[in-house]
């Protein structure tokens, strides 16, 4: 601390180093505050004011207040402005400065790196848009080829037969084991079948199948309206073997030719399984023989 100031007082705490000594720390600036804070409690208390806005010459001016008493504040005043506020603020102001300068080298460098990961994100684009591009007109390719062979009128006429032969089938129902008599009527029988298992629904065409022969019950083969009643019935044909009159007749979905020789297969290796195991009970589901528990 300078010699002029020695004598103050209210400087006792300060550090002698200066600002330009590396003292810009906390602990540096409270002892300055402490300093200013204590210099101008006595002003007030000896001046009777309460706050440092009611100081006045004619206040610093009464006779409670001693020349030596004010030559101590004013040089302390002056210490604290000349030696310690004016160079921390300075100071500050070119820390200020010094982060101005960082941040804009900091956002430089951002811009940099954003603008390098935009051109490699063109890049990839692009290259994605060159492989996918490619990819297309290759498929483009094999695709007109296949099309042009699939879409053959009479390719699309089969196709169309083939899905109207499938949706007219699952609304078909076959009854196995009634008795075939001549002069019938089909729909009367299936109505009589049906109406034991407490179901009623519109029969929209019946008539026997196949080509008629000695000894040789024809099945019947009769529509509904919908592929929901078809389930219903077929869900309730296995209560005909527990019905007297029914026992010997069965209810099947219609199925095609190739469904019929795997239906008629599976029915044979559920016979051997039952014979080769009759303790286990075994059935046909979802195309598959499986062991009920």
């Amino acid at each position: 601390m300078a010699a002029r100031y020695k004598a103050a007082k209210y400087l006792e705490d300060i550090a002698e180093s200066g600002i330009g000594d590396g003292c810009f720390t906390p602990e540096y600036v409270k002892e300055v505050d402490d300093a200013a804070k204590s210099v101008f409690s006595d002003m007030l208390k000896m001046c009777g004011a309460n706050d440092t806005r009611d100081l006045t010459s004619d206040l610093l001016n009464k006779n409670s207040v001693s020349k030596a008493q004010l030559a101590e504040w004013l040089t302390s005043a002056v210490y604290l402005l000349d030696e310690c506020s004016i160079p921390l603020m300075s100071y500050a102001l070119q820390n200020v400065d010094d982060l101005k300068t960082e941040k804009i080298e900091d956002q430089k460098t951002i811009i940099k790196l954003q603008d390098e990961v935009i051109g490699k994100k063109n890049e990839v684009i692009n290259s994605v848009k060159k492989s996918v591009t490619d990819e297309l007109k290759s498929y483009s390719s094999v695709l007109q080829n296949t099309c042009t062979a699939v879409l053959a009128p009479k390719n699309i006429v089969s196709a169309v037969k083939t899905v109207n032969a499938e949706d007219d089938r699952s609304r078909n129902i076959v009854l196995f084991g009634v008795t075939e008599v001549e002069g019938e009527n089909a729909k009367c029988k299936v109505t009589e079948i049906l109406g034991k298992l407490d179901e009623k629904p519109q029969i929209l065409d019946s008539k026997r199948i196949g080509q008629r022969a000695a000894g040789t019950i024809r099945p019947i083969k009769f529509s509904v309206k919908s592929c929901a009643t078809v389930f219903q019935i077929l869900r309730k044909a296995k209560r005909l073997k527990d019905i007297d009159g029914c026992k010997t007749i069965f209810i099947a979905p219609d199925r095609t030719l190739d469904e019929r020789i795997s239906r008629k297969k599976l029915v044979s290796e559920l016979k051997e399984k039952r014979q080769s195991d009759p303790n286990l009970h075994y059935l046909i589901r979802k195309g598959e023989i499986v062991k009920q528990d």
